[in-house]
């Protein structure tokens, strides 16, 4: 899906491998959440997938929450933060993510935050593709380069995305 695709590609582009620079931690102790966590149902496995780095000015952390049944992906709950002392660095990052999440904002099942903090900007992206409109995503998204297969978003085509930009998986218990 080109929004995923879009946001992991804008991610690995910011991300550099600075090795001597300072990665900041949050200063605020608040940690922005979804309105709702899923749950695991029967059959269903649930992945933690995550990768952290540097940006110019400042340090990232995704992180995304998969679950799936077979090959196919079920829901997507994506949290990603960008850390820095610079506010024009977090201002650049909040407006790409509102930017990116008004095209979205009017798709049931699909749901999007963005939470600014003095040092950090998180995007927060819930999507149940068990409910949200195939056809709709795939008008505004084309059919191209996205995680969807005759209509099915499918785990592998997620994963071999998440591994280009280098995020790692683990299955959660």
């Amino acid at each position: 899906m080109k929004k995923i695709v879009l946001i992991l590609l804008v991610a690995l582009f910011f991300v550099t491998a600075c090795e001597d620079q300072k990665i900041l931690e949050p200063k605020s102790t608040a940690s922005p959440s979804p309105t709702t966590s899923a749950t695991t149902s029967e059959g269903q496995i649930h992945e933690h997938c995550t990768r952290a780095g540097n940006v110019n000015g400042g340090s990232s952390d995704l992180s995304y929450e998969i679950y799936y049944t077979g090959d196919r992906l079920n829901r997507v709950e994506s949290k990603e933060t960008v850390i820095s002392d610079q506010s024009s660095v977090l201002d650049t990052y909040e407006e790409a993510y509102r930017t990116l999440h008004s095209y979205y904002k009017n798709i049931d099942y699909y749901y999007t935050e963005v939470v600014r903090e003095d040092n950090y900007v998180t995007s927060i992206i819930q999507i149940d593709y068990d409910h949200v409109d195939a056809d709709t995503l795939l008008a505004l998204e084309g059919e191209d380069n996205n995680i969807y297969e005759n209509k099915i978003p499918k785990i592998s085509k997620f994963k071999d995305l998440a591994k280009k930009v280098g995020m790692s998986c683990t299955e959660v218990s």
